[in-house]
């Protein structure tokens, strides 16, 4: 019976920290809902999401407790693969990233060939938004080797720079093309 109460202490302190992240991925996730005008069902989404697996984790505990002893070992299974679940966000955003990054690179190559064929005066603002781009793009590539090399429960923090590197690229992207079409 200690081992079991030994568990339960261990999964307690899981579901808490676990909770915390969730809860904290909430928060954010409201506080852009409240600045951004645009992709709210995405964050309608992701919210859905963070509240469903914060209720599932709750859940599963709340079973794990109150569990007999012939359920307790096929519960501490399902407990245990839930936790994997959770924690594999990262993965998931990691590869997300990827693609987002691989876009960006289809579109500074879209406005560099486009600063060929523009005017001089258009080639000049269109350079240096270029140019802010490419070092944008240099810091959202570090701010993902860092979160694929980051401790799972630390890669919030760096995913948070990596976002807000994301915005400034989309506005300096957003910007240039708003150049080309004036």
């Amino acid at each position: 019976m200690k081992e079991r109460k030994d568990y339960e202490m261990k999964a307690e302190i899981v579901v808490k920290q676990l909770k915390a992240k969730l809860y904290e991925l909430e928060a954010k996730a409201l506080e852009a809902k409240q600045n951004a005008k645009s992709s709210i069902e995405d964050l309608e989404s992701k919210l859905n999401s963070l509240k469903n697996q914060r209720e599932k984790l709750d859940q599963k505990f709340s079973d794990l407790k109150a569990a007999s002893k012939d359920k307790w070992d096929s519960l501490v299974l399902d407990f245990e693969e839930f936790i994997d679940i959770v924690n594999a966000d990262k993965n998931s955003f990691s590869e997300k990233a990827e693609v987002w990054i691989n876009d960006l690179n289809k579109k500074l190559e879209e406005l560099e060939e486009k600063t060929i064929i523009a005017s001089e005066d258009l080639k000049v603002k269109l350079k240096e938004q270029v140019e802010n781009i490419k070092t944008y793009k240099t810091s959202l590539e570090k701010k993902l080797t860092e979160i694929k090399e980051s401790q799972d429960h630390n890669w919030h923090k760096v995913k948070d720079g990596f976002e807000e590197n994301l915005s400034k690229i989309k506005k300096s992207i957003n910007k240039a093309f708003d150049y080309i079409k004036e």
